[in-house]
């Protein structure tokens, strides 16, 4: 039996059982559960808009639960290898959005800025949150929704950092205003119909910003081009990148090296094809890059070292780090920014609370109750030093997320109905991972001339590989091959074999790409672009009143598995591409088409209904619902015995 306890390789056989002052784990038969109604959970009764209740939960869940967060972990080393795992993964993209950001904001956010964000948002959130173990970061649909409302500051005759202190500011009111009336809520109605279109647009987006910008500076319809020797090599680079990405992505399924190195090539794909074809592009005979010119383009870092101020060019008088609210803005103007901030909104809303939930599934066996109202209120809170500094706002990350939370669980091998299953035994929940993850990007902002080595190549390779990863493990991509396959050859999935016809499948998969393309269009190629994400929360009652119209409930049973297990969907994917039991599955398939309800969480009630053995700390509502329930279970007793 063997037991893996991170992407980072160590095992560590004495970090299988939880121990907590505040949570005590009890090994004995399950007790009764209390009322199946749920009382006292704001969602149980179907109510959406209920003032406080929700936040008034998480916090009396969680406070009790703050001081064992800071608790030394029974696995130190776990902990560790989670929290420099966490670093690499958010890094590298974090860097590819920078150069996006850089390009359509003509300079105004760039790497400094990106950054400093994720290092003072991750910092905040890893200290105010209920569930620290979310990561929070820049991400791709937030890249190019800040990138495609860049232009509205010029349309308002507004500064940009003005007008972008009031975006942040009016996103940050919407949040709370969101968590404080348990809107949050609404998060449930979100089927995998909905979010599969989102990762599918997500991948699109990904794979053709990353092709275009490897190939634009080639300029393949002018006769001469100086700089086309050196857009060539960006470009080789891209592609090599992308294949050293792509083969380590896999190298979990390998029969060849140990389990440890083959797990440590895969968690860290990203970093060696970055560092090995860095240091290629510096071979004796490669074109250096001088000022901009005749040379492989690397990331551009204005200043180096670093001077802690906003980016500027070279000689130019920075920007002051705080933008007065009133400075060079109108009245129209101010109000002009509540558009896109309401669109920004409806990205986070969406984004990071499947990111927490993706990062709190049941899969990960946590001994700690989530907390979706609070957290939605803490992220509101970190977006308004991002407005108050001109820094680009962030979410959940995903997967970063939920392979953060991966990488803290001691995991082992067990044969399940003759089949070898992947348990948790225990996973480390606590705040210092996300803390100490989010300090490290202030020292990356130190070593700033190192990042300026990396070739811009090398992000696009990334970038490509990660709209490839999106996009390999989406389901609607996964049915659009089915559909192209020989139909016997297609997999005994329940999609395949448990639907009324094929051709059912094929209308379904069918609007879904349909969607996708136009939300991609919009978002690409429209001026109003930055509209993208109403189109996608659109998707939500399109899928209720629409959708549940035009096909049967079995059948959707299986195209929209709402309901289904994690377990099953792992069996599924392993199905569908081959994958041995025993392959670690973190790598092979994780995103948004993850997303499964059946039996996750809803707020802290639902999880001390669904945890009898687990005892929630004496102050909560909890607590006092359960000696409730005991109390009249006792009384009820006592009056069947006289």
């Amino acid at each position: 039996m063997g037991t893996s306890t991170s992407p980072a390789m160590l095992e560590s056989g004495d970090n299988l059982n939880s121990s907590s002052d505040a949570h005590v784990i009890d090994e004995s038969p399950p007790k009764p559960s209390v009322d199946s109604t749920l009382e006292g959970s704001s969602t149980a009764n179907g109510k959406y808009f209920q003032f406080w209740t929700g936040m008034q939960e998480d916090l009396r869940a969680r406070i009790p639960l703050y001081a064992d967060d800071w608790k030394r972990p029974k696995s130190l080393m776990t902990v560790l290898n989670a929290t420099f795992f966490a670093f690499v993964v958010q890094l590298i993209p974090a860097l590819i959005f920078a150069e996006l950001l850089d390009q359509q904001t003509e300079g105004s956010l760039a790497v400094d800025e990106v950054l400093l964000s994720a290092g003072i948002i991750g910092v905040i959130y890893a200290l105010l949150s209920g569930q620290p173990i979310v990561l929070l970061g820049i991400t791709g649909p937030v890249a190019i929704l800040l990138g495609k409302s860049y232009g509205l500051a010029e349309q308002y005759d507004a500064n940009y950092f003005t007008f972008f202190w009031w975006l942040c500011i009016w996103t940050a009111i919407l949040h709370i205003l969101t968590a404080v009336f348990g809107l949050v809520n609404f998060v449930w109605q979100i089927s995998p119909f909905s979010t599969q279109i989102f990762e599918f647009f997500i991948a699109m987006s990904f794979i053709y910003e990353s092709i275009r910008d490897l190939v634009k500076d080639i300029h393949l319809l002018e006769e001469q081009s100086e700089e086309r020797s050196a857009a060539y090599a960006s470009l080789v680079i891209g592609i090599l990148t992308f294949y050293i990405c792509w083969k380590l992505h896999f190298a979990e399924t390998w029969v060849h090296f140990s389990r440890q190195l083959r797990t440590f090539l895969t968690s860290y794909n990203m970093m060696i094809a970055v560092v090995v074809m860095t240091g290629l592009s510096y071979l004796p005979g490669v074109a250096q890059d001088s000022n901009g010119q005749h040379g492989i383009h690397r990331v551009r870092i204005r200043r180096i070292p670093w001077d802690w101020q906003p980016t500027t060019e070279q000689g130019a008088e920075p920007r002051p780090w705080f933008a007065h609210p009133l400075d060079g803005i109108s009245t129209k103007g101010i109000f002009g920014a509540l558009f896109p901030a309401f669109m920004l909104y409806l990205l986070f809303f969406i984004d990071h609370n499947i990111s927490s939930i993706l990062t709190q599934a049941p899969k990960y066996n946590l001994a700690k109750p989530p907390a979706y109202h609070w957290d939605f209120f803490v992220l509101g809170l970190t977006i308004i030093p991002c407005g108050l500094m001109g820094l680009p706002p962030g979410s959940g990350l995903i997967p970063q997320a939920p392979l953060h939370t991966r990488a803290l669980c001691t995991r082992e091998y067990k044969e399940i109905n003759g089949v070898r299953r992947e348990t948790v035994t225990h996973c480390e929940e606590q705040r210092w991972s996300a803390l100490l993850q989010a300090m490290l990007m202030f020292v990356a902002l130190s070593l700033i001339k190192v990042i300026s080595w990396i070739p811009v190549g090398c992000l696009f390779g990334v970038f490509l590989y990660l709209g490839v990863g999106a996009m390999h493990g989406n389901e609607i991509w996964e049915r659009v091959n089915l559909m192209l396959m020989y139909s016997k050859k297609r997999p005994p999935i329940p999609v395949v074999a448990e639907t009324s016809n094929w051709r059912v499948v094929q209308y379904y998969t069918t609007i879904q790409v349909g969607l996708s393309l136009i939300t991609f269009g919009v978002a690409q190629f429209a001026s109003w672009g930055y509209i993208f994400p109403a189109l996608i929360a659109c998707f939500v009652p399109f899928r209720v009143y629409v959708i549940s119209r035009c096909f049967s409930e079995r059948d959707l049973d299986h195209l929209d598995p709402v309901g289904e297990s994690d377990e099953d969907y792992q069996k599924e994917q392993r199905e569908l591409y081959h994958v041995e039991p025993d392959v670690d599955e973190s790598q092979v398939f994780h995103g948004f088409s993850e997303l499964r309800m059946k039996g996750v969480d809803h707020s802290p009630a639902d999880y001390y209904h669904h945890h009898p053995g687990v005892q929630p700390p004496e102050d909560s509502s909890e607590a006092v619902l359960r000696n409730r329930h005991k109390a009249g279970r006792d009384q009820s007793n006592g009056i069947q015995e006289g």
